[in-house]
């Protein structure tokens, strides 16, 4: 049974993130390891809540390069193949051969079209082609200046790139104990003005609600993110997890949610990102094993930012 402390904890201590108090019968959980909501909205029509620009600036870069291509291909493909029907012989510089070969001149002629190089090796010579590729040609220069805004989206998007350990754990802390995870910035630039906020989610089967606390820190802010930053939620009186033992974590489905706000030194931009434990990924009894910090011959200090996962059972 969950202690009765997160009875009794008052109203002021707990926080709404927005997840609700269902208590839910099933193992759930709120944040991905990627910090995306795992949340599925179901609406009258499946179409109407696609943002296609979102999707388009957040999926992955395989993904975004692979469509661009494709589409490439497909549209060259279509006006290759309304030339061909209309006629290669309406195209001058055009050598007339086999069918195959004759579709392969038209599409390359398109790419050159599409893209406005227009190298004139081959060139229509009549009216209806010259419309075609004259609407062609806009579709190109519609198609690459968006092609192009979505680049420059995905590009100057900002982000933290953080690393986060594989498993948070429950050490011992200053004659007590501490809930305890570790990141690090995993990017070239800097990260500036990091602040970091903690809250516990757990069902709770005395009111059949699930509640939310947050969890004072140690530390919730520093400066700068050079090396590894661990944080520590001090397990005393105050803390809704004094007493609380594994099971009872296991038991009633208890989800470490995590919020990082940071300034992208770069672009001078806030940044943020999220990620969650769940008490199957938290590690009793153990600490983080120190991050050798090796200093350079030109005056730097090099991490290895695998390290960061790296703990000590005790």
């Amino acid at each position: 049974m969950i202690k009765e402390i997160f009875n009794n904890k008052k109203r002021e201590v707990e926080t709404e993130l927005g997840f609700g108090t269902k208590n839910y019968h099933s193992s759930v959980r709120f944040l991905n390891r990627d910090g995306s909501l795992n949340i599925k909205r179901k609406i009258a029509n499946r179409y109407a809540g696609f943002d296609i620009y979102h999707w388009l600036i957040t999926t992955s870069w395989t993904r975004f390069i692979t469509l661009v291509l494709c589409g490439y291909v497909f549209i060259n493909t279509l006006f290759a193949i309304v030339y061909y029907v209309i006629g290669a012989d309406k195209f001058g510089g055009l050598k007339m051969s086999d069918g195959i070969d004759d579709f392969l001149q038209l599409f390359f002629f398109s790419a050159q079209t599409l893209t406005t190089v227009g190298y004139g090796h081959i060139y229509p010579n009549h009216t209806i082609i010259s419309s075609i590729a004259a609407i062609e040609s806009m579709f190109g220069l519609l198609g690459f200046a968006l092609a192009t805004g979505i680049l420059y989206g995905r590009f100057s998007r900002p982000k933290a790139d953080i690393e986060y350990s594989n498993d948070a754990v429950i050490a011992p802390y200053q004659g007590m104990t501490g809930f305890m995870f570790r990141l690090g910035n995993k990017g070239q630039y800097e990260l500036i003005e990091n602040e970091c906020e903690l809250s516990v989610t757990i069902n709770n089967k005395e009111t059949k609600k699930r509640e939310f606390h947050n969890l004072e820190l140690e530390r919730k802010r520093i400066n700068y993110l050079a090396f590894s930053w661990t944080i520590v939620h001090p397990i005393d009186e105050r803390s809704p997890l004094f007493g609380v033992t594994e099971k009872e974590l296991l038991d009633g489905d208890a989800e470490f949610i995590v919020a990082i706000k940071s300034i992208n030194d770069t672009i001078s931009q806030p940044v943020f990102s999220r990620i969650s434990y769940k008490a199957n990924e938290v590690v009793w009894n153990a600490k983080f094993t120190p991050i050798k910090q090796i200093p350079n011959k030109d005056g730097s200090i090099s991490i290895d930012m695998r390290d960061i996962h790296l703990i000590d059972r005790l």
